[in-house]
């Protein structure tokens, strides 16, 4: 097996925010950010594995730093361990400003698994070994971003079946899309980057309607693909506002997947994301007892989602140039 150094994984785009990328808050787009960073991870995961590779998870990002138009985004790409047939590759997004200054945006792990003409898992041909201290820094963070990804999903595949849509918030949103060829990759398997982007503007839209003034991408939570999408599938999204602060949002998301030949339907995920009001909010009311009990459990996800940036921002101050956290 040819063994190769983190060093060798290493891609790095560099991206002119244009005016077409700003969204009505006056700051990047989410969504496009999302498609770039899973871009970014698909390079590096395809560069190590020789071929085909897919998203099965995305761990939480993130955005400590706006972005604006005329700034230059760099997405630092590289695998950080590999496995059987999966990868753990990570992404640093920098953004130098117009005054020259560089500052770190987000970071965000996915977990990649090399799959072969019909979509199934494949076994790697090369391993990354780490050549110095700093990749092995880098080489044992991996393998603590798995460890932690493989506990958390290792009762995925039993919420395939879980279709349930009926506690409707009072503010949701409904939408469903048609996957064209276009968007898809790999054995006609949808690219994550696209559904990243779509699922980001519906989350904009509600958060929205409910702030009446323009708001922006705060953060995504953990995003596991639980069964693949692909060319002709419809994909149905629920989104509904659990949690608002003086500010902040947070959406809970769900899709699933229709196969239109046979009226199947599957999970293909959940998560949550926040955003953020330009202008104060006004007084959230959950009454029924489900969106009661949504409301705490986002409560409790806002105290752990603080303190995890927190660290990540600590984190950058002692390294900037290459934080690994």
């Amino acid at each position: 097996m040819k063994e190769i150094n983190i060093s060798d994984t290493v891609i790095e785009i560099y991206e002119y925010v244009f005016p077409y990328f700003i969204n009505p808050a006056n700051t990047m787009f989410g969504g496009k950010m999302l498609y770039l960073i899973s871009q970014a991870s698909l390079l590096s995961a395809n560069k190590v594995a020789q071929g085909p590779v897919v998203i099965g998870s995305m761990d939480s990002v993130d955005f400590i730093e706006p972005v604006h138009s005329g700034d230059t985004l760099i997405f630092r790409s590289r695998v950080q361990a590999t496995f059987n047939s999966s990868l753990e590759v990570g992404v640093t997004v920098f953004k130098r400003t117009k005054d020259n200054e560089l500052k770190v945006v987000t970071l965000a792990h996915f977990g990649y698994v090399a799959v072969d003409e019909s979509g199934k898992p494949r076994k790697l041909d090369i391993k990354v070994v780490p050549k110095d201290e700093k990749e092995k820094q880098i080489y044992e963070w991996g393998l603590k971003k798995r460890a932690y990804r493989l506990e958390r999903i290792k009762n995925r595949k039993l919420d395939i079946n879980d279709l349930d849509t009926s506690k409707v918030p009072t503010y949701s949103l409904y939408s469903a899309k048609l996957v064209f060829p276009y968007e898809t990759i790999y054995s006609n398997t949808m690219f994550a980057g696209y559904l990243f982007e779509k699922l980001d503007e519906l989350g904009g839209i509600l958060s929205v309607q409910y702030a009446k003034s323009p708001s922006f991408t705060a953060s995504i939570d953990e995003f596991d693909f639980i069964c693949p999408v692909r060319t002709g599938d419809i994909l149905h999204f629920y989104l509904g506002i659990n949690y608002v602060g003086h500010r902040s949002i947070e959406v809970g998301v769900k899709i699933i997947k229709e196969e239109p030949l046979t009226s199947t339907r599957y999970k293909v995920a959940s998560s949550y994301m926040t955003f953020v009001s330009v202008e104060p909010l006004k007084q959230f009311n959950p009454w029924r007892d489900y969106e009661i009990e949504r409301f705490k459990s986002a409560e409790s996800r806002k105290v752990l989602r603080l303190e995890r940036v927190n660290k990540f921002k600590e984190c950058v101050k002692k390294n900037l140039y290459e934080p690994i956290c």
